[in-house]
């Protein structure tokens, strides 16, 4: 069950049972930075950083826009009601994928305030203890072949479970030191009625972003790494 708190202009979602009740400030990166425990994390679109809550870390992450639109709108969103608001969906997709016995985050609390037609947004979830981008571990060093065979096993998983993930890059993906694999940043990303080739879309998306970091980046990837998470994919 999930609860609903209006304070002000911003409507909070957290789960009914939260031990915390959250306000707006917890949702102000400014507030956490003079916090013990606040840290940055750089890359990926936005303001993300992590913050020390009673119970542990966690990640808050404020919505930004990327491309053109970023330039000129930032971290606004047109208002179309609470349920559409990116932090909304997003946590419902989470909650589909976490169901479906998938490794994603677990989310905690969200927010979106609104202001005249438009709104700005933020979703606190949990911290992803001893993990690091797929992009970080490809610059230092090669992974096994068994775990790119497992990487597609999980992306079909998740494609099984009708979610199409928007964003689906190696900085979305997430290893710990015991190679298990963590899937990351859900906004976008829809719930579809059913298979079917819907789920190809994705796979070149990734495919195109690796390939590009690895022009750039040089990782430890080369076509037999793909070969062999398709394989895991289509076993």
């Amino acid at each position: 069950m999930l609860r609903v708190v209006k304070s002000g202009n911003c409507f909070i979602l957290q789960p009914q049972d939260s031990e915390v009740d959250f306000s707006t400030r917890d949702f102000d990166s400014n507030y956490w930075q003079t916090q013990p425990g606040y840290d940055t994390i750089a890359g990926g679109r936005g303001s993300s950083c992590i913050i020390q809550l009673e119970w542990g870390k966690a990640i808050l992450r404020q919505y930004h826009r990327g491309g053109f639109a970023g330039n000129l709108l930032s971290n606004q969103y047109l208002w179309m009601g609470k349920m559409m608001s990116r932090p909304w969906r997003e946590w419902t997709v989470l909650l589909r994928a976490r169901q479906a016995g998938l490794p994603v985050p677990e989310p905690i609390a969200a927010s979106a305030c609104r202001t005249g037609l438009w709104y700005r947004a933020s979703l606190i979830t949990a911290y992803l203890d001893d993990t690091e981008m797929m992009t970080t571990r490809l610059r230092r060093e090669s992974l096994p072949s068994d775990c790119w065979y497992r990487l597609g096993l999980l992306i079909k998983k998740m494609h099984h479970a009708r979610i199409r993930h928007a964003d689906l890059t190696s900085d979305n993906i997430l290893l710990d030191s015991q190679d298990r694999f963590y899937l990351v940043d859900f906004d976008k990303a829809r719930m579809m009625n059913d298979v079917g080739d819907w789920q190809w879309r994705p796979f070149l998306r990734f495919q195109r972003s690796i390939e590009k970091r690895n022009q750039v980046q040089h990782l430890h990837y080369d076509a037999n790494d793909w070969q062999t998470m398709m394989d895991g994919y289509q076993s």
